[in-house]
C-alpha cells in the first residue's frame, strides 16, 4: 500500500489542507481499503489516523449498513464509474451522520490506479427532510382520521337525511289523507245544509200555502212563521256555497243581505224606509251563532217596518254590529220612527222571541225608545266568539 503523505508535493498539501472531507482507496488491494485522508475527513468520523487507514468505506456504515447502498457502491467500483450517493455514517462516539459522497475513480494507462472520494454532511438537510417526512405522516394520518370522522358523519348525516324523508314522504301522505278527509268533511256540512235549507224551504211554502187559506189573524200568524224559517234558512243556503270554510258565515254581508230582503218584502213603498248596515270588520262565525242573531235582527225589522212607520212616513233603520270592549259584542238595531208605545212591550210575541235568542247567545237585551224619544232601540250584548267567552245575566 502505498503512503502518500510519505512522497508529499502540491497535491497531498492541497487535499490535506482542504475543508472537505476526502480521502483515497487503492484499488488494487483487496477490499479497496483507504490509504490517505485529510484532517477533515478524520475530524468529520472522529477516529485517528492509524484507525482509518487499511479501512474500506463500509467501516463507517456499521453494521447498520443499508444492502442497497452496498451493493450500488460495489457495482460503481466494478464497473470503474463514477458514482454518488447519500450515505449514514457513524461517528467513533456513535453519532449517525448523513454524508453525499462522490467517489471518482483515477485512471491511469487503461486502469483504475485510486479511487478519489469527497463527503459533504448532509445532516442537516436529512434531518429536516426526515422532519418534514414525519410530520407529513402525522398530517397524513390526520387527515385520514379526520377523513373517517368525516365519512362516518357524512354516513349519519345521509341516514338522517333518508330518515326524514322517509318521515316526510309519511307526513305529505298523512297530510294528503287529512286533506282529503276534511274535503269529505266539507262535503258533507255542505249536503247537510243543502238539504236543511231545501226542507225549510219545503217548510215555509207549506207555511204559506197555508196562510192563504186561514182566517186573517191565524194567516199573519203564518206568515210571520214563515218568515222566520225563511230567515233561518237563508243562513243554511250561504252554508251550503261557501267553499273555504263551509261551517262558517260572514255576518256583515249576512245581515245585510237579510235587511234588504226583508225591507223588499215589508216596505210597501221603495225608498220610503232606508236600511243601513254597519260592521266594525269582518266577522266570520259559526251558524249557532249566526241564526239566533239573524233571528233577533229579523224580528225588530219586522216590528220597524210594521209599526215604526204609518201612513208612508219616512224613516231609517240602522244595524249595527260592533266591539264593546272587554271581550263583549254588541249587536244594535235602531229606527227613527214613532217609538215603541208600552202596550207593545207588553207580551209581544215578537219581543218575547227576542229575550229567548238573546239568552240562547248568552248575551242580554235591552228594549226601548230611543233617548231622545225618536224611535226605537233593540240592543244586545253577547260574548266576542273570537275570545275567551264571557257569561252574561239575561236582563
Amino acid at each position: 500500500m502505498v503512503d502518500l503523505a510519505a512522497h508529499g508535493g502540491p497535491f497531498v498539501e492541497a487535499f490535506a489542507a482542504t475543508r472537505m472531507p476526502m480521502a483515497i482507496t487503492d484499488p488494487g488491494v483487496e477490499g479497496n481499503p483507504i490509504i490517505y485522508c485529510n484532517a477533515a475527513f478524520l475530524q468529520m468520523c472522529g477516529y485517528e489516523r492509524d484507525e482509518v487507514l487499511g479501512q474500506d468505506y463500509f467501516f463507517l456504515m456499521g453494521r447498520h449498513a443499508d444492502p442497497g447502498v452496498v451493493e450500488r457502491i460495489a457495482s460503481a467500483v466494478a464497473a470503474r464509474r463514477e458514482f454518488a450517493e447519500d450515505i449514514l455514517f457513524h461517528t467513533k462516539e456513535g453519532r449517525e451522520i448523513w454524508v453525499a459522497g462522490l467517489v471518482s475513480p483515477m485512471v491511469e494507462e487503461d486502469r483504475v490506479v485510486r479511487h478519489f472520494t469527497s463527503f459533504l454532511d448532509i445532516t442537516d438537510r436529512v434531518q429536516r427532510e426526515q422532519e418534514l417526512h414525519r410530520a407529513k405522516e402525522t398530517l397524513d394520518r390526520r387527515v385520514a382520521t379526520r377523513t373517517r370522522r368525516l365519512q362516518t358523519a357524512k354516513d349519519k348525516l345521509e341516514e338522517e337525511v333518508e330518515r326524514r324523508r322517509r318521515t316526510e314522504a309519511l307526513l305529505r301522505q298523512s297530510l294528503a289523507e287529512g286533506e282529503e278527509a276534511l274535503r269529505f268533511r266539507d262535503f258533507l256540512v255542505q249536503e247537510v245544509n243543502h238539504r236543511t235549507k231545501n226542507a225549510l224551504q219545503l217548510a215555509t211554502s207549506l207555511l204559506q200555502i197555508q196562510a192563504r187559506q186561514s182566517e186573517p189573524a191565524v194567516q199573519e200568524a203564518l206568515e210571520v212563521a214563515a218568515g222566520r224559517l225563511m230567515r233561518i234558512g237563508e243562513v243554511h243556503a250561504m252554508l251550503a256555497y261557501r267553499g273555504e270554510t263551509p261551517n262558517a258565515i260572514e255576518v256583515g254581508p249576512y245581515l245585510l243581505r237579510l235587511a234588504q230582503s226583508m225591507a223588499e218584502g215589508l216596505v210597501a213603498s221603495p225608498g220610503q224606509i232606508r236600511v243601513e248596515v254597519e260592521t266594525d270588520e269582518v266577522a266570520v262565525w259559526r251558524p249557532d251563532l249566526v241564526i239566533p242573531l239573524g233571528l233577533i235582527v229579523g224580528e225588530a225589522l219586522t216590528n220597524a217596518f210594521k209599526y215604526a212607520f204609518p201612513e208612508g212616513r219616512r224613516g231609517r233603520v240602522r244595524v249595527d254590529l260592533s266591539l264593546a270592549g272587554e271581550g263583549l259584542v254588541s249587536l244594535r238595531i235602531e229606527d227613527d220612527g214613532i217609538g215603541l208605545p208600552p202596550s207593545r212591550r207588553r207580551g209581544a210575541l215578537g219581543l218575547q222571541l227576542i229575550e229567548m235568542l238573546a239568552q240562547q247567545v248568552r248575551g242580554s237585551v235591552v228594549l226601548g225608545n230611543r233617548a231622545d224619544g225618536a224611535g226605537t232601540v233593540v240592543s244586545v250584548t253577547f260574548p266576542d266568539p273570537n275570545t275567551a267567552p264571557v257569561p252574561l245575566q239575561t236582563q
